[in-house]
């Protein structure tokens, strides 16, 4: 009883309290209501109601303190989702390497296509096979010469590599690379020269050494490639060491008017390391900056997420070895076509599997066979022969008929010179007549004008000076109009 009696007592002053500062605007709240049970002495239990009152500066606080709580809960759990993924993706790169086959083929093709098609009816005038040996980090390049004699489109018709591409686009192309050299392709990727001038430009150009007979050809396919991509550029001043931007080391990749095309595909290669190399310096900012400059200009079967993880993969690949394919070879003409002839087709696919794959003692297909044996049929070269001596960059010599080409235009440079000059000389005699005579002419004219101006002085001294006023000096200054003038307006 005497619980209760407190009870009801602090209830009672709460209630004094409510109405003596009822006029305060200050915040007084209720909390829930709680059912309390009391035994009672004769052992029944009695419920009631009690109000619970809740100071409001500690409502807030406890209310501060959960979403404190919470906000740090939400922290941890995003924290631990990062770290979560971080792993995964650091795992991935450990073990994707070791996951499905240890090699990855994609086929390169450079085209020469002025009107900016990718498939059909481009030149392929680089082909080339990069494999990535995925445990390693190892790339090797192999350029398989565009001349090269070879099965085209699984139908027995024989031609240049190329020809494929111009055929049937990239499909047929990568057909007969895997038919002719017994590969498997997994992806290709197309480009223009476009496409290299803008990425090796956005990646800060290359830099490389120009020897005396290169720099003489050099600026005139520079001059072509900034016609045909519409990209500008200048000439280079100098042999020696350069700095290329993107259009120079395409043109740099095009010469071979002082050697050959097996220099040619020497050159296009060292551009390519380069550029590798300048794209492992990169950060991440540049490299997206050359991916939205370069993917629009390219034919891929790679998806962004094959693009992405060779850009994770960029810091532990490295450049091998490079070379050209057939490795023995000779050249000759068929059917009025100067071409490469592998020799053997046979013997050479062999040497190619241990050069991208270090498969040893690798057994050709009988597809393979059957091409090596038509190719040795048609052009007598049944032998294997001895890999020939791998070509190089630099060095080469200027042809004859181009210095002699040279030497024309420079007489003829000379004789337009000369013929300017004379025509120079002839105009500056005439300009000389020309001024005389016009001389001459203006004195005749001062002549007349003052013996006219005397004769009109004499006359206005006979009338008075007044044959400027009235219709009678209009009349008579105006004499040549005829008769009829004058009788109408006497």
């Amino acid at each position: 009883m005497e619980s209760r009696k407190r009870r009801t007592a602090r209830s009672r002053s709460f209630s004094r309290e409510r109405e003596e500062y009822s006029d305060l605007d200050i915040p007084i709240s209720r909390g829930e209501e709680q059912r309390r049970t009391v035994e009672k002495g004769n052992g029944r239990a009695d419920t009631y109601e009690e109000e619970v009152y809740h100071h409001p500066r500690r409502q807030r606080g406890s209310e501060s303190k959960r979403g404190k709580r919470k906000k740090s809960n939400l922290l941890k759990g995003a924290l631990f989702l990062v770290l979560f993924l971080c792993g995964i993706f650091f795992l991935w790169r450990f073990i994707s390497p070791y996951i499905g086959s240890q090699y990855r083929t994609i086929a390169i093709f450079g085209l020469d296509s002025r009107d900016g098609t990718k498939e059909a009816g481009a030149l392929s005038d680089v082909i080339m096979l990069a494999t990535i040996n995925k445990r390693s980090g190892e790339i090797k390049l192999c350029s398989v010469y565009r001349d090269t004699y070879a099965e085209i489109n699984g139908n027995g018709k024989y031609h240049k590599m190329n020809e494929a591409y111009f055929l049937g686009g990239h499909e047929q192309a990568i057909a007969a690379l895997e038919r002719n050299l017994d590969i498997h392709i997994d992806d290709y990727v197309s480009f223009t020269w476009s496409a290299v001038a803008k990425g090796i430009s956005a990646l800060g150009g290359v830099d490389l050494e120009l020897s005396d007979a290169e720099f003489y050809y050099i600026n005139a396919f520079i001059t072509e490639t900034v016609q045909s991509t519409g990209i500008p550029s200048v000439h280079l001043e100098h042999a020696g060491e350069n700095h290329l931007d993107g259009i120079q080391a395409v043109a740099y990749g095009r010469l071979r008017l002082m050697d050959t095309d097996f220099n040619r595909t020497a050159r296009q290669r060292k551009v390519l390391s380069l550029a590798m190399d300048k794209a492992k310096k990169a950060g991440p900012v540049k490299m997206v900056s050359v991916a939205t400059q370069v993917l629009p200009e390219i034919s891929t079967s790679m998806s962004m997420a094959d693009f992405t993880d060779l850009a994770t993969q960029l810091g532990r690949l490295h450049l091998g070895e490079t070379s050209g394919f057939p490795f023995a070879r000779t050249t000759m003409k068929l059917r009025k076509m100067d071409v490469v002839i592998p020799a053997t087709l046979e013997s050479n696919v062999v040497s190619l599997h241990t050069f991208l794959y270090g498969e040893e003692n690798y057994q050709p297909s009988s597809t393979v066979k059957n091409i090596s044996a038509h190719i040795a049929e048609v052009s007598g070269v049944t032998k294997p022969m001895e890999n020939a001596e791998e070509a190089g960059t630099g060095g080469g010599t200027v042809r004859k008929k181009d210095k002699k080409q040279e030497g024309n235009s420079e007489k003829k440079k000379e004789g337009e010179k000369q013929e300017s000059s004379t025509e120079q000389t002839k105009e500056s005699k005439l300009e000389t007549e020309e001024e005389s005579s016009s001389r001459e002419e203006e004195s005749s004219i001062e002549v007349k004008k003052e013996s006219k101006e005397s004769k009109t002085e004499e006359e206005e001294k006979n009338t008075g000076g007044n044959a400027s006023f009235g219709p009678a000096g209009d009349i008579g200054n105006n004499q040549e109009e005829g008769p009829e003038e004058n009788v109408e307006n006497p």
